[in-house]
């Protein structure tokens, strides 16, 4: 039975039609997934979107930049611990999570706002074409803040869609529903089950989300370690009997040859066992309580951007100095006045900075552009064969 988590202000969805090959949203428009390209088929898999009250997304590409090497390096789930690994060069290096933030709050827009059965409210989202005519959304955040904690920089890329989970054996929506902090999923068919842990500080990030469903997140397997063969080869080892396992590189769930035992790889330690270009992540699924902070601007007749409000501060760099009184401003003035003294500039100089410091601390200096989009309208169908090109 599905645990209720609170009011709801969206309409409920009379169902989402999703791929049955990886439960992301099937648009109208289209035959086949924009994603795993398996065909929808004449009778289109119908699920609930929703477990409960929460909105259900998924994640299925996560990458930053990473700092030495350049590459973008794939995430396997939400991992608010304040630090990140390159799965190219394995460095661990600081990641920002108020990153985790910004795109939690895009994936419940997108869970929440989609198409095609839109209410009023939705009917004015930007996300109001998924479903009909676009699989997903994409958000890049590209900024650098400098305050009195250092240098940050934001990288996170994120592609979402909504829809359901489905099994990867029968391909049919699993059920999905929450106990306290662990979500769990089961086939009605072959009654597999597994079960979900919340990452730790992850609704500190976002305090909507409620639930992950990734491999990195499962509660209900042992977890694979590091060890060493008789030759003194290091490698990845069943916990159990210390078989050695096998690992494409990403974050996967393997089962022992020897003893049976069902084992969760984390990417971690599969990165070790890899040479070459960055693993591929599986997708993973979040779930999101309540109405998403986009509908709720909507509601109030705002713009469903945090940062495109009426004050217009949009896609802008703050220079928090405050001018020093009595000084014209920098723009639109009348012939710039003699120039001043050496301790005139001197007394100047340091009113900034001791304003820069009070002031900036906190807030610093800030340059960001959020950029989001959709992939491109599919064809209703495919063209016809022509004879030239």
């Amino acid at each position: 039975m599905q645990q209720g988590l609170g009011p709801h202000a969206s309409a409920p969805m009379p169902g989402v039609r999703i791929c049955p090959g990886c439960g992301i949203i099937a648009p109208l428009a289209r035959t086949s997934c924009n994603v795993c390209s398996a065909p929808f088929g004449p009778q289109p898999t119908v699920a609930a979107g929703r477990a409960g009250a929460a909105v259900l997304a998924c994640i299925h590409a996560a990458d930053f930049t990473c700092k030495a090497c350049g590459i973008r390096s794939p995430l396997a789930t939400v991992d608010a611990h304040g630090e990140a690994e390159c799965m190219g060069c394995g460095l661990r290096q600081a990641f920002d999570v108020v990153q985790w933030t910004d795109a939690l709050g895009f994936a419940h827009g997108v869970g929440d706002l989609s198409g095609p059965s839109l209410d009023p409210i939705g009917a004015r989202s930007r996300h109001a074409k998924i479903g009909v005519e676009l699989t997903s959304s994409t958000k890049t955040q590209n900024a650098m803040i400098m305050d009195g904690q250092g240098t940050r920089t934001h990288s996170l890329r994120t592609s979402v869609s909504p829809g359901h989970p489905v099994c990867k054996t029968c391909h049919v929506p699993l059920d999905v529903w929450l106990e306290g902090e662990t979500t769990k999923t089961r086939c009605a068919r072959c009654n597999d089950a597994a079960s979900y842990g919340l990452p730790p500080n992850a609704r500190g990030a976002y305090p909507a989300l409620v639930g992950v469903l990734s491999n990195e997140q499962r509660t209900d397997r042992a977890v694979a370690r590091l060890g060493r063969t008789q030759a003194g080869v290091e490698s990845i080892v069943c916990p159990q009997c210390g078989a050695g396992l096998g690992a494409g590189g990403g974050s996967e769930l393997a089962k022992c040859t020897y003893c049976g035992l069902a084992v969760r790889i984390p990417g971690t330690l599969a990165r070790q066992q890899r040479r070459g270009a960055p693993p591929k992540m599986d997708p993973f699924w979040v779930l999101l309580d309540g109405p998403s902070p986009a509908r709720q601007r909507l509601a109030r007749g705002k713009s469903e951007d945090a940062d495109d409000d009426d004050d217009d501060e949009e896609q802008r760099v703050l220079a928090l100095v405050p001018p020093v009184h009595g000084a014209p401003p920098a723009w639109g003035h009348a012939p710039m006045p003699p120039k001043a003294s050496g301790a005139t500039k001197l007394a100047i100089v340091f009113a900034i900075l001791g304003l820069f410091l009070l002031g900036g601390t906190a807030a610093g200096i800030a340059v960001w552009m959020n950029m989001e989009e959709d992939e491109p309208p599919p064809p209703a169908a495919p063209p016809r064969a022509r004879g030239r090109k």
